[in-house]
């Protein structure tokens, strides 16, 4: 039971901050939205996410597993069919220039988009649980 409000309160603390950092990651509804979203997020992960690892397995075969990330996307996608809150656009990265260092400007799909998202929000909860268990 600890442990499932563990993964509940990571997974709703990581879409709200990466909501706050991505602009592709929109959260509306307040509060109530955020909670539900990590719930539905939590089982997507806890329930589906494992399902889809086995039935993905030929293709993490034939890949050296590299394509086991789209496995997050898929759970992604779901959590903002079923959560109608939740959503993930495309979106413009505007650039950036530090000492002499430019980044130009990036315009970034949904898919993309789709695949930042899913990035950051398991390394947050990654990196979440790893501090955690120390």
């Amino acid at each position: 039971m600890k442990y499932l409000l563990r993964v509940f309160l990571f997974h709703s603390f990581s879409l709200w901050f990466v909501s706050q950092i991505l602009p592709a990651l929109s959260i509306s509804g307040g509060w109530p939205v955020l909670l539900l979203a990590g719930l539905v997020l939590s089982l997507l992960m806890l329930l589906v996410a494992p399902l889809l690892r086995i039935l993905f397995i030929p293709i993490n075969l034939l890949t050296f597993g590299l394509l086991s990330w789209f496995i997050n996307v898929i759970v992604l996608y779901l959590l903002t069919v079923f959560v109608s809150g939740v959503s993930v656009s495309a979106w413009t990265f505007p650039g950036l220039e530090i000492a002499g260092f430019v980044i130009p400007q990036i315009a970034f799909s949904s898919f993309i988009s789709f695949i930042l998202v899913s990035l950051s929000l398991s390394m947050l909860v990654n990196l979440l649980h790893d501090i955690s268990e120390h």
